[in-house]
């Protein structure tokens, strides 16, 4: 007779646990189906030219910064044009340009970005430009230009080791005028950070640390990606 109540009240402890975990399982939000392959741009190292973003505006992004057309016909642009505030919408993403600057600062791109599919193995290279000296260190005035992992690539860069990478960009063209052949690229992802889409604010210190409500750069039209470079001399 135990054994018949302890067998029914073992069973009675099973059945009711199972049904605790099947009542959990059931309120479990369902995973996001993943990201459809990219119809437009190729793959690289098995990151697809979407990357792994989901919000389709982000996604189109993506395919714009993985582009791995040359530029054949770049037309001749200022910094000075570039950072314009009534140009923003006159520029155009299908926009080959060629811009001579120079090289205010070359720092590390960044991490894990859903354009790289999240990856620190593949990483752009940012590189703020400006249209003379003495605007070296007034972030408000940078305009950024990009190399992506697969120019990165096509420049000869080993990218085994992005700091290393990262030093030996830095060492060859930091400080230098240099001529970028690339495409116009918009990265709405930095309108509240951009002199020209948020006048109002102040311009970020120049101490290489991340800093709230200030302006970085000048403008969200980049040059991205950079296809083409060179040193030039100065004028």
């Amino acid at each position: 007779m135990r054994t018949s109540r302890r067998f029914f009240f073992l069973l009675l402890i099973l059945c009711c646990t199972f049904s605790s975990l099947q009542a959990k399982k059931a309120k479990r939000k369902p995973k996001p189906p993943a990201p459809a392959a990219c119809a437009d741009g190729t793959a690289y190292r098995q990151c697809p030219a979407c990357g792994t973003a989901k919000r389709e505006s982000v996604r189109d992004l993506n395919v714009q910064k993985n582009r791995d057309e040359a530029v054949t016909s770049p037309e001749g642009i200022t910094v000075a044009e570039i950072r314009k505030a009534s140009n923003n919408k006159k520029f155009s993403p299908d926009r080959q340009v060629s811009v001579t600057a120079l090289v205010a600062s070359v720092v590390s791109g960044g991490s894990q970005e859903s354009c790289n599919c999240g990856r620190d193995d593949l990483r752009d290279i940012h590189i703020n430009i400006v249209a003379k000296a003495s605007e070296v260190g007034d972030l408000s005035k940078y305009v950024v230009v990009e190399f992506t992992p697969r120019w990165e690539k096509t420049f000869g860069l080993d990218d085994s080791d992005y700091q290393k990478m990262l030093r030996a960009v830095r060492k060859d063209i930091e400080g230098k005028r240099v001529k970028f052949d690339g495409w116009m690229l918009y990265d709405s992802m930095h309108e509240n950070a951009s002199k020209t889409t948020m006048p109002n604010q102040p311009a970020c210190p120049d101490d290489g640390k991340q800093h709230p409500k200030c302006n970085w750069r000048a403008t969200p039209w980049e040059v991205h990606p950079v296809t083409k470079y060179k040193v030039v001399p100065a004028p």
